[in-house]
């Protein structure tokens, strides 16, 4: 899945709620949408659960700022599994971050997986932090002989 913040897309929402993220800007050749309050959050549509996530995200800020991403674990409660986004690369003039999550305990809730960015007291410093671009790789772990076995001997009742 690929959000590029210039169109809207059917299956990653667009960063809200609004105040703490301004407005889209569409740009020469690009989009861009700034976040000035933490947190934010936004919403990915899946056909079904997966066991695995990793985002890569395309953002500027300064290097002293905290930039971390995660999914909620249940749709009752104010529960996260926010983790660090690691720098990997710099593009043109786009710092590009990576991180993995596990989403084995993850609720969807209508078959949607809310995620929550956070960079804590960005307001405070007066900081900010701009984004591009978000991927989602989404990934099931193989099923082996030994599970395919064991689903068919649970269905299968003699």
């Amino acid at each position: 899945m690929d959000y590029d913040f210039c169109r809207e897309d059917a299956f990653i929402s667009r960063f809200s709620p609004g105040g703490r993220v301004l407005e889209i800007e569409k740009l020469d050749g690009y989009c861009q949408q700034k976040m000035v309050i933490d947190p934010v959050y936004f919403d990915v549509r899946l056909p079904q659960s997966f066991r695995q996530a990793g985002i890569k995200i395309w953002y500027q800020k300064n290097d002293d700022v905290i930039l971390k991403i995660g999914p909620r674990f249940d749709s009752h409660q104010w529960l996260w599994d926010l983790k660090k986004v690691e720098f990997l690369e710099n593009d043109g003039e786009w710092q590009v971050g990576v991180v993995d999550l596990d989403l084995n305990h993850v609720t969807m809730e209508n078959n949607r997986i809310r995620f929550l960015v956070s960079s804590p007291w960005l307001d405070k410093f007066g900081e900010e932090i701009l984004f591009s671009r978000v991927e989602i790789k989404f990934e099931k772990l193989p099923i082996g002989w030994g599970k395919v076995r064991e689903k068919v001997k649970n269905l299968v009742k003699f």
